[in-house]
């Protein structure tokens, strides 16, 4: 199985090699790859065909961002880019034009390392549905409180998208626009503590039964394990680890422990059981994109969910889909999950129905 390295919006992050600066909006702007100024059915605007442009000399935190779209028919994602660390690190919204009126219409999601995570995000609180209008200009504004988030599109009183968690939290950023689309009438107001209009959720706890924390090793090349059936002697013992707790739903985004790279779209998660006797558990998970598991040593599964790998309407997102028969031993048992990606989001979550019979070791 081979496992392709996808450069999608890595190449469009902020850390990518300025071309020109202009000034659109009042705002001086950092050009990145196909863009340019315009006027537009009658608005002096940013048009950014497959590049980005950086605002200047404005850090974000808290506040309301506002402005004028106008996208073209065809597929596509246009969107704002916030609390950007320059280093590959940020959130943002985006529009998918092909997905008008379809519940994933648009979408937030944070993006680690370049990486962004809307397999791992997704449905309430990350997309909405939205009939989006063409070749018109439609109005945007996004409003960021602390870890929460609203975005309003044309009705600046009803929310279209209520974001009930910020993943990178209450932090100061760079702002970026970037497309197909065009911008105009853009316009940053920082503010301490916005007014808040939607309903939001707190993100549920989950219990003692959920994996909370791994030992996540160093990215590495997948094609090293992917057709093993047993697990190389001292494989493991070459890699440095780390451990990295889990958010507060059991979802671990591998994206934030390494960034993916040619010949390094893999980890290894490390998880150690203690058993009471000889045991058959199951296991419930979910990963993308591709995930293979070792019990003590013995490759017993392996899964592909990259995107559009079964028909052209897979998605690979994430969750509690696949379950594996674990085959322990009274004592302690190691299992290695490998992990790799491509894109859209590198994740990995794992629960038990119970903890009979097993202690999962801290």
């Amino acid at each position: 199985m081979k496992i392709v390295v996808s450069i999608f919006l890595i190449l469009a992050s902020f850390a990518v090699f300025a071309q020109e600066r202009i000034s659109v909006n009042g705002i001086d702007w950092e050009l990145n790859g196909k863009v340019i100024s315009e006027i537009y059915k009658g608005e002096d605007c940013i048009k950014t065909d497959e590049g980005v442009a950086i605002a200047q000399d404005i850090s974000f935190k808290n506040g309301i961002i506002e402005f004028d779209m106008c996208i073209q028919p065809g597929r596509g994602f246009a969107g704002v880019r916030f609390h950007g660390d320059g280093m590959g690190n940020t959130e943002e919204f985006y529009i998918r034009k092909h997905q008008s009126g379809n519940p994933d219409a648009m979408q937030y999601t944070p993006v680690y390392n370049g990486n962004a995570g809307w397999q791992l995000y997704y449905g309430d609180g990350y997309g909405a549905a939205k009939q989006h209008v063409f070749d018109e200009w439609f109005s945007v504004k996004l409003v960021i409180s602390g870890n929460r988030g609203e975005v309003y599109i044309s009705d600046m009183e009803k929310p279209v998208l209520v974001i009930h968690e910020l993943k990178m939290g209450e932090c100061d950023g760079k702002i970026a626009f970037y497309g197909p689309a065009r911008f105009a009438n853009i316009k940053v107001t920082p503010m301490v503590s916005p007014e808040l209009k939607g309903e939001f959720k707190e993100i549920a706890v989950v219990g003692d039964e959920v994996i909370k924390s791994y030992q996540v090793s160093e990215a590495f090349d997948a094609e090293k394990l992917v057709n093993e059936n047993l697990l190389p002697a001292n494989f493991t013992k070459q890699l440095q680890f780390k451990k990295w707790d889990t958010e507060v739903d059991g979802l671990l985004n591998i994206s934030k422990t390494a960034a993916l790279g040619e010949k390094k779209n893999a980890v290894i998660l490390r998880i150690n059981i203690e058993s009471e006797t000889d045991l058959v558990k199951m296991m419930n998970f979910g990963f993308s994109d591709v995930a293979k598991i070792f019990v003590n040593g013995k490759a017993v599964w392996l899964g592909n969910d990259v995107y559009r790998t079964r028909d052209y309407r897979f998605l690979g997102t994430i969750g509690y889909f696949d379950s594996v028969y674990l085959d322990l031993q009274n004592g302690k048992n190691e299992i290695v999950v490998m992990v790799a990606e491509s894109f859209g989001g590198w994740g990995f979550k794992a629960r038990f129905e119970n903890l009979n019979g097993i202690k999962i070791l801290k």
